[in-house]
């Protein structure tokens, strides 16, 4: 799937049909693996922006019933490809487009999960989608997120490539940011730094740095 980046749709152009099984995105940061194995996941989750399926393994081995959704629907039948087979029954996946109403109820989900993706929404985009994840989600319910700030992405011969109309956060602004949004939520905040990490795109690659905020956040 082609990006369509003024329309805020970052795919790039990822064949993912065509790819290894381990996540093109790199591996599964220990931060967001602890929280995981620690909180008390169950019942109905929305793996959000859910990509080729880097910890929604994890979230299938805990949660009563996982629902996976992304824009690509490519990404998606890797995802369900690579679900261990015990595990397929609990799962559901559905192409969705997040900056546009989601197609579920009100109050449906036990909790929410989404890493790698919401940090590439301008503020009010985002704001949009914290509503739309805010409607669906359960009194109680509870929204774990990543967002990567002070991002650099840098090709072998030193240039860096840059994401058309991301806002690319400082942390500052992003801890900022987060904590007015989620005001109403009872929200408990990690930050740390991702060392350099090289991801294979296609025939290309580079190597992706930057710092992060974890946080989960109880509605």
């Amino acid at each position: 799937m082609k990006p369509i980046e003024q329309e805020n749709i970052y795919t790039d152009e990822v064949d993912y049909a065509n790819t290894p099984d381990n996540s093109v995105w790199g591996t599964e940061d220990k931060a967001t693996t602890d929280l995981l194995d620690r909180l008390d996941i169950t019942g109905k989750w929305l793996n959000l922006c859910a990509g080729d399926g880097r910890f929604n393994n994890k979230l299938l081995e805990k949660a009563d019933e996982v629902i996976a959704v992304d824009i690509d629907e490519n990404a998606l039948q890797k995802l369900a490809r690579i679900a261990p087979k015990p595990l397929r029954k609990k799962l559901t996946t559905k192409i969705i487009n997040i900056v546009k109403p989601f197609s579920f109820e009100n109050n449906i989900f036990d909790g929410v999960f989404c890493v790698g993706t919401l940090h590439l929404f301008p503020r009010p985009v985002f704001k949009g989608i914290i509503s739309e994840i805010g409607r669906i989600l359960k009194s109680d319910g509870r929204i774990i997120i990543d967002f990567a700030t002070d991002i650099k992405r840098t090709y072998p011969n030193g240039s860096l490539w840059i994401v058309e109309n991301e806002p690319n956060y400082t942390l500052e602004e992003a801890l900022l940011f987060l904590r007015e949004i989620f005001q109403d939520y009872t929200v408990n905040i990690k930050t740390g730094h991702v060392d350099p990490e090289k991801v294979k795109i296609n025939k290309g690659e580079y190597v992706f740095t930057s710092n992060f905020i974890l946080m989960d956040a109880v509605k």
